[in-house]
């Protein structure tokens, strides 16, 4: 009888899937059984957790150790490969060998981390490698760590994790097909294809990052679920490219002289009191990509945001307002932590810097605030939400909160469903009550569920399209808020998460690029200061300090952040812009290029050459001491 066409085909995919299948499922039994040596050696954290954490830590530590299992696999599935078309019979021996490497350096890793978080609450790190640089201290802070008792827990292990390969790796199909040369090839692609797939962690927008595991308000959980190695990598990754100051410009002292006269860290408190109550409710809208471009108010063309005029009309809008950087990973941490955007890398995609920052958050909280964040979209995106959850909100929203029926944009919920729930849990919630939330209608690809305003199919009109309906949207947010009973005491503040080069194509580096609004709104306003247009220059990293002054709470601890109603302050922002970054003062805006090494632009012609020089040095200094400080986190 003539075999099936179809045999080769099925055999050879029998191959592929079988090798694959049994090498991911050993690293992922391995990786399992390394968390549970991670959650028994700290057990009295973990007696804490319910039963339902507990299960989280495992549920969700397998997405990133299916990322590493991945890259794991790599290599194995390379000569896997390789050894189909040229088949020689060190093929098994060469994976055999790489795979007990691994194992051991694995269980290494796992057992320093074990203690690494004991020591000093994080994940095995770059900077806990990089700590080996000086031996005699790396032996002094392990010489009171059980040494014989980790040295065990290696090797116990190591050994567990050879016999679970002798067991699943001796079934791996070395032996060539008898045919099917051609058939490999598109078999070979889809599997390459699955394992890079299974590495990025996602088909959406966010590829794998830490974010993946932080699933709980309890921190022990989210460590715990984080593969080690995986985050060894990832970490390496960022410290290499952080690793010391490359923004040195001036002698450290004069430096940092400069940037505390420019800040005036010893300012006496001299607040401009606006608010009718030390302890309003507080909702922070964060609006996705509204540059001063599209607000009448800020010089844009009229009718793109025509309700948020209404609401200039009767708050106070600060005019000289900008962004401290590009993308949303800036601005979030500097809008709800008070610290300023770093050119190489946002602070969320740095775990262990992050982490030791204060934030708007934590500080509410303390001072009795209940509080909620909400997001239409997928808040893993950019390491969101483990900034998130060290703000400490007691309720965090997102895109698996909504029903698929809303689901009606590529990156999540539309931002008139979004307004919808925060309404709706607001009401359920205590006051006074914190709440931020973060919109996404108008973020690329523009896609919006409203007639076209503004006609055509290009990018200018998409975007204006998409920001009016996100301002429509507000409209509908206000109509039903004004019948609640918390909206009398509610301090409204509205702020972008960056700014855009539309509409107006501004380029990456101009301050237009970057001015956005700052609105705070609201019947806690003194009627003095409703429909006051103030023209003090600031930026989002000045959002914490404002605001806790007006509540009476210290802002000591955010030392980027310069309360915007200090009579005595300062006026000035600072930005960072994918080819440098930016001093704005009233008496001139100086933006550098770091790479380059000049001055790229420069505001405010007329000014002699020594004023022009002062103002590179002030501008020079701010990001030195800035990068200095952000590299010692």
């Amino acid at each position: 009888m003539t075999a099936s066409p179809a045999a080769p085909f099925a055999r050879e995919f029998n191959r592929f899937f079988g090798f694959t299948s049994r090498y991911l499922a050993f690293w992922l039994l391995y990786f399992f059984l390394c968390r549970i040596a991670f959650v028994a050696y700290h057990g009295t954290k973990a007696a804490s957790l319910s039963a339902a954490t507990s299960a989280g830590i495992f549920a969700h530590g397998a997405y990133i150790d299916l990322s590493a299992a991945c890259y794991l696999t790599i290599l194995p599935f390379l000569v896997w490969m390789v050894s189909s078309y040229l088949p020689f019979r060190g093929a098994r021996s060469l994976v055999s060998w790489y795979s007990r490497c691994c194992i051991v350096v694995v269980a290494v890793i796992s057992v320093g981390d074990l203690q690494v978080y004991k020591e000093w609450g994080t994940k095995v790190n770059a900077q806990a490698i990089a700590y080996l640089r000086y031996p005699k201290e790396a032996f002094a802070s392990v010489s009171s760590s059980p040494l014989l008792l980790l040295v065990l827990l290696a090797l116990s292990l190591a050994l567990a994790g050879h016999f679970l390969y002798a067991r699943i790796g001796r079934g791996l199909p070395f032996e060539p097909a008898p045919a099917g040369g051609v058939v490999r090839i598109p078999l070979f692609l889809v599997f390459g294809g699955l394992i890079f797939l299974g590495i990025r962690g996602s088909v959406g927008q966010a590829p794998m990052n830490p974010s993946f595991a932080y699933f709980s308000p309890n921190q022990f959980a989210n460590h715990a679920a984080i593969n080690p190695e995986w985050n060894l990598l990832y970490d390496v990754k960022y410290y290499l490219r952080d690793h010391g100051n490359a923004y040195v410009y001036l002698d450290p002292a004069d430096a940092r002289s400069r940037t505390e006269r420019l800040m005036r860290t010893s300012l006496p408190n001299d607040t401009e009191s606006i608010l009718t109550t030390n302890r309003p409710n507080i909702v922070v809208f964060i609006l996705e990509s509204w540059t001063a471009d599209v607000v009448a108010s800020l010089g844009a063309e009229k009718g793109i945001t025509p309700n948020f005029e209404d609401l200039v009309s009767q708050g106070m809008l600060f005019t000289n307002f900008f962004a401290n950087g590009y993308r949303s990973s800036y601005g979030i941490p500097a809008v709800l932590g008070g610290f300023p955007s770093t050119p190489d890398g946002s602070v969320l995609n740095h775990p262990l810097k992050m982490e030791r920052l204060p934030t708007l958050g934590g500080v509410l909280k303390k001072a009795g605030y209940a509080s909620s964040f909400h997001y239409g979209g997928d808040d893993r995106f950019d390491d969101m939400i483990a900034f998130i959850v060290h703000s400490g909100f007691d309720k965090v929203v997102d895109r698996e909160a909504f029903d698929k029926k809303d689901m009606n944009s590529k990156w999540g919920a539309q931002d008139h469903v979004l307004f919808q729930r925060v309404i709706d849990d607001l009401n359920k919630q205590r006051q006074p009550f914190f709440s931020a939330m973060f919109t996404l209608s108008s973020h690329e690809p523009f896609e919006v569920p409203m007639t076209p305003v503004y006609p055509g199919k290009d990018e200018v009109a998409l975007f204006k399209n998409a920001v009016h309906y996100s301002d429509r949207s507000l409209k509908g947010f206000f109509e039903r808020a004004r019948k609640q009973s918390w909206y009398p005491n509610t301090l409204f503040v509205f702020v972008a998460d960056h700014g855009h080069t539309l509409p107006l194509h501004r380029n990456s580096y101009q301050p237009e690029r970057f001015r956005i609004p700052l609105l705070l709104y609201g019947e806690v306003l003194k009627k003095q200061y409703r429909g006051v247009k103030n023209p003090g220059f600031g930026s989002q990293s000045d959002i914490a300090a404002t605001l806790l002054a007006q509540l009476g709470l210290s802002h000591d601890e955010f030392l980027w952040s310069n309360n915007l109603l200090n009579r005595r302050r300062n006026d000035y922002a600072f930005y960072n812009s994918t080819e440098g970054f930016a001093l704005a003062t009233p008496e001139q805006i100086t933006v550098f290029s770091h790479q380059s090494k000049k001055v790229i632009q420069r505001s405010r012609s007329g000014r002699t050459p020594v004023q022009d020089a002062e103002s590179l040095k002030d501008t020079q200094a701010y990001m030195q001491y800035l990068y200095d400080k952000y590299s010692r986190l």
